[in-house]
């Protein structure tokens, strides 16, 4: 998380491009692959993936993208830009069943192995309208990124365990490289893809970056491919634990990557009316099976407006890669 920072601020060829005029739409995922974990679920069904992940874990890592570089990198200077990303969201004026969707897994195979839905997990209750999964779009209503989507979800019973960033740039503005592609009668034209810039927090910290080019050959045929930096190929065994960091910049006295209280009181000025609507009009979560990425109507967020969520491949995936 640090370096997403580090990297914005440091690099100056990106930093110019993370605003309204580059990008078409972000996407922020905190992934659970793992459903209840052994005496969690009275605790979890009291909460709910809003309260649990999307109001802090979720919210900062969408103030670390969308803040304006800092005056100094100190903690005060920091947690004031990203104070003002916190006021500036915005939901367009529309209802909050259109921009804010619950979802909850239900019983399925995973790698052919019976999963359990929410409601079979230990000690949750059996008519329960908790929400095991959220998913939203969220707008900043600032300079940099009028106009410009940002799509956050998290939940359990995902198919990978995956925290990450992805900033979907957008279309090139002339489709000068265009090709044909045919499969039996069926022909399309394929032009170059938009280009993507990627932060995965966990596991195997990277950052990967999309880009089009042309595949060798006598003709021009369009190939995306994945420039793929692994921290731990990099810096080898150096990446200390979280909690570890934290606890020393306790020691430190050095607050960079702790909440103020004025952040805390932003996020839940935002998420309340959420949670305040589903429990007054007893909403029931959109049903999901266990080990897929969320429930349809969550997909619809962005198939409405012919985007998609982005799936982590196997390749990008692995560290090895």
């Amino acid at each position: 998380m640090q370096n997403i920072l580090l990297f914005r601020c440091g690099n100056s060829i990106f930093e110019t491009l993370l605003n309204r005029n580059h990008v078409d739409h972000v996407q922020i995922t905190v992934a659970e692959s793992q459903g209840m974990e052994a005496g969690r679920g009275g605790y979890y069904d009291k909460s709910g993936a809003l309260r649990d992940v999307l109001q802090n874990h979720v919210l900062q890592l969408l103030c670390l993208v969308a803040m304006e570089p800092p005056a100094r990198f100190e903690a005060d200077a920091i947690r004031d830009e990203k104070l003002k990303v916190l006021k500036a969201f915005s939901t367009g004026g529309r209802p909050i069943s259109e921009w804010a969707i619950p979802g909850q897994y239900t019983a399925s195979e995973i790698n052919g192995k019976p999963a359990l839905g929410y409601l079979q997990e230990e000690r949750i209750a059996p008519e329960s309208n908790r929400e095991s999964y959220v998913a939203m779009k969220v707008l900043i209503d600032n300079w940099r990124w009028a106009g410009v989507p940002f799509y956050l979800r998290t939940g359990k019973r995902f198919p990978e365990r995956v925290s990450e960033i992805a900033i979907q740039f957008k279309h090139p503005p002339m489709h000068l490289f265009s090709t044909v592609e045919c499969e039996g009668d069926m022909c399309q034209f394929v032009g170059a893809q938009s280009n993507s810039l990627v932060f995965r927090i966990q596991p195997n910290e990277a950052i990967l970056l999309s880009v089009s080019t042309k595949r060798p050959g006598m003709q021009y045929q369009i190939n995306p491919v994945t420039m793929n930096f692994q921290f731990e190929d990099a810096f080898g065994g150096e990446l200390p634990e979280a909690y570890e960091r934290l606890l020393l910049d306790v020691l430190r006295g050095d607050s960079t990557l702790f909440t103020r209280s004025d952040e805390l009181e932003e996020a839940w000025k935002f998420v309340t009316p959420v949670l305040e609507y589903w429990e007054s009009q007893q909403v029931r979560p959109e049903p999901y099976a266990a080990g897929s990425w969320g429930p349809a109507k969550a997909d619809e967020l962005l198939t409405s407006t012919g985007r998609n969520w982005r799936k982590p491949t196997a390749a990008e995936m692995n560290k090895k890669h």
